[in-house]
């Protein structure tokens, strides 16, 4: 957890979801790692409270595609992607979200 949202990469996050560490991707032989906690700003934070998987999916394609424009060929790849990971960060979520103060 860091000083942006784990999700789609606002800065200074205002809400900390607990979670266990999982693998979040497999890629090319190389396994990266989510490591405990997640941060969301309020929007995605909203998204994951009203279980809007979807838009919270799309949110974080949109955002990413604006960091790094040029894998806009790959953007449905990126979202199935994305889907999946934020799909193993809802199993391993170990309770409710908390105000980072």
């Amino acid at each position: 957890m860091g000083n942006k949202c784990d999700f789609c990469s606002a800065p200074n996050p205002t809400w900390r979801y607990p979670a266990r560490s999982f693998i979040g991707y497999i890629a090319c032989g190389i396994a990266g790692e989510s490591v405990g906690d997640w941060a969301a700003c309020g929007e995605c934070h909203r998204l994951i409270e009203s279980g809007d998987r979807t838009l919270l999916t799309a949110r974080s394609v949109a955002t990413f595609l604006i960091i790094q424009p040029e894998l806009a060929e790959i953007e449905d790849e990126l979202a199935l992607e994305l889907g999946t990971l934020h799909s193993r960060f809802f199993e391993n979520r170990l309770g409710p979200a908390a105000v980072i103060v």
